[in-house]
This record gives structure tokens, C-alpha cells and sequence, in this order.
């Protein structure tokens, strides 16, 4: 049986327990416990380099720019197959290549182009051994440089249409009048070289899938 003293010591010491600052010291304990349990239990998420926006993109530009040179073939010295009529087409296609070169250059986050040896190598093909010189191997090149060679390539594809557009509006002629217009011979000459480098693009995105 505890004496009077002894049953005073204890109403004390439950006093001090319950007080509020001791109470907001065991709330704050119980939540640090708590997060450093949940901490232990969530995996770092892992974010892929791959651009869905850049994949998807370059397929509409293939399309797009398919399309618009396999009419325009079809269409030489004729009023619809003229520069004139088709500016629009070459001016959405720039402005979708700026889009996507800002992307691939954001991503890169100034870092050189590099490629690992396997992914060069399919690029290689892919441009039939038509490379830019700034695509380099480096056996461990990551996504931010992948990210540097796409916006290369996405640069020369650019390039590319800017070629056949000059060819287009300045030096193609056909029909009587000789009116501006693609003729069949540049289009197969042309279409091809631009596609080869789109699918190089392609090829980079699919491969930064994997890193």
C-alpha cells in the first residue's frame, strides 16, 4: 500500500505527462516513427528519358510530309501543286520541328550527343552510314545525351525540308507555264533521305526506352 507521500510523487509525475508540450512531443515522436516506416517501404521512382511527344511526333511528321510530296508528284503544273498553294504544309512542319528540337535540347540538359555503340549502330543503319559528325559512341552514354543526338537529328531533318521547300518555290518547274512545283524525280530523291533521318530519331526514342 503506497503511503501518502509516495501517491503525491506519482499524481505529480502523471501531471507533468499530460501537460500540453509533453503531449505534442509524443503526437511529433509517433509521426517521425511513422514516416521513417513509410519511407522504408516506397521504392525511389525511376523516370524513363524516353519522349513520347518526340516518338509521336516524328511519326506525324513522316506522315505529313508523305503525303504532302506524293501529291505534289502527282500535282506538278498544276494551280494545287504549286508553292503558293502548299506554303501552309512547310510552315506547320517548321513550326512542329521547333517544337520538338526545344524538347529534345531541354532534355539533353546541355550535354554532349553520345550513343551507346549498339544504338550508333542502329542509327547508322537507319541513315545508311549518312551521319552527322556530333553522333559519337560512348559505351556509357545516357538519356540526356541521347536526348543531344535526337536534337541533332532533328535539327538535319529540319534542314532537310528547308531543301526541298527552296526546291519547291525556286527551282522545279512544270507544265506550259512552268509553274512552281516538286517533280517526280526530287521527290524520289528527296522523300527518302528525309524519312531515313525521321526513323533515326525513332530509333534514339526506342532505345532511351531501355536506359
Amino acid at each position: 500500500m503506497q503511503s501518502g507521500w509516495m501517491r503525491k510523487a506519482n499524481a505529480h509525475s502523471h501531471a507533468l505527462w499530460t501537460m500540453p508540450v509533453w503531449g505534442a512531443l509524443r503526437l511529433f515522436a509517433g509521426l517521425l516513427l511513422g514516416l521513417a516506416t513509410l519511407a522504408g517501404c516506397v521504392s525511389p521512382r525511376i523516370v524513363s528519358p524516353y519522349d513520347e511527344a518526340i516518338d509521336q511526333g516524328m511519326a506525324d511528321v513522316a506522315e505529313q510530309l508523305s503525303t504532302h510530296m506524293k501529291n505534289m508528284a502527282e500535282l506538278g503544273g498544276q494551280p494545287a501543286g504549286t508553292y503558293a498553294a502548299t506554303l501552309t504544309v512547310y510552315n506547320n512542319l517548321d513550326a512542329k520541328l521547333d517544337y520538338l528540337i526545344a524538347r529534345a535540347s531541354d532534355a539533353s540538359d546541355a550535354k554532349a550527343c553520345a550513343l551507346q555503340d549498339k544504338v550508333l549502330a542502329r542509327v547508322k543503319v537507319a541513315m545508311r552510314d549518312a551521319l552527322p559528325a556530333e553522333l559519337k559512341a560512348a559505351p556509357e552514354a545516357n538519356g540526356e545525351q541521347a536526348s543531344a543526338c535526337n536534337a541533332r537529328l532533328l535539327v538535319l531533318v529540319k534542314q532537310q525540308i528547308a531543301n526541298i521547300r527552296e526546291i519547291h518555290r525556286d527551282l522545279d518547274r512544270c507544265g506550259p507555264e512552268k509553274v512552281s512545283c516538286l517533280r517526280p524525280a526530287t521527290v524520289q530523291d528527296a522523300l527518302p533521305i528525309a524519312l531515313q533521318t525521321i526513323h533515326a530519331v525513332a530509333v534514339v526514342e526506342a532505345a532511351k526506352k531501355a536506359m
